[in-house]
């Protein structure tokens, strides 16, 4: 039973979320356009595909929606890979646990670890590209994370010159705000989490109303 306080329906929350997504693909499509030299992307480059990252509540639902979608077969594959991908995030986990009183070391450790996604198939090639996360979907051009820019370490852009830079800053804070308002269409959950931060094999492997129980609530 939801809320009848909310007036913002979940279709209309998720419609939202795709406006975003579409914002994201447009803002890449420009870049490349604009320095076709310097963004490296292309079929079977794989970087973005290693980054260590976590996802809204409202991107995590989209994803496990699409992910239901796909034949048994190719959801086994993401599943069996899910399992390495756990063990090497709880590794990851262990290190964290050395630096959590320190922020700065902490980014950096996440950004050099390299952890394969289990949506990355064994042709090397997206299992839900047409559904990816918004990050993935301008890893490849500057963004601007934290107040810091950064880019792919593949791709062309060179020091010293200025580059416009898409913000994911403010598109984190949309996504904590959809999250939040999707989590306050459900009794017995509790909003304020809507920024925790979900990993990619936790989403996979959990039904989405379980996932919401055991975190969420």
């Amino acid at each position: 039973m939801t809320k009848s306080v909310f007036v913002v329906p979940t279709k209309q929350i998720f419609g939202l979320y795709e406006e975003i997504a579409s914002k994201a693909d447009r803002a890449f499509e420009s870049m490349k356009k604009e320095f076709p030299e310097e963004v490296k992307c292309k079929l079977h480059c794989t970087d973005c595909c290693y980054a260590v990252f976590g996802l809204f509540l409202i991107e995590a639902v989209r994803i496990r929606n699409q992910f239901e979608l796909l034949d048994e077969k190719t959801r086994e594959g993401a599943l069996a890979r899910c399992e390495s991908a756990q063990k090497d995030l709880a590794l990851l986990q262990e290190k964290l646990e050395k630096y959590k009183n320190d922020s700065q070391q902490l980014i950096r450790l996440v950004g050099r670890q390299r952890i394969r996604c289990p949506l990355l198939g064994e042709n090397d090639e997206c299992i839900l590209y047409g559904s990816r996360p918004i990050t993935c979907r301008v890893y490849g051009i500057p963004t601007t994370i934290r107040g810091r820019s950064r880019v792919c370490s593949k791709a062309g852009f060179k020091g010293g010159r200025y580059y416009s830079s898409f913000d994911l800053d403010q598109i984190n804070k949309q996504l904590y705000m959809l999250s939040k308002a999707f989590l306050e269409r459900i009794d017995g959950t509790d909003p304020s989490k809507a920024s925790l931060l979900l990993a990619m094999p936790r989403i996979l492997k959990t039904p989405t109303d379980d996932l919401i129980a055991e975190v969420f609530r």
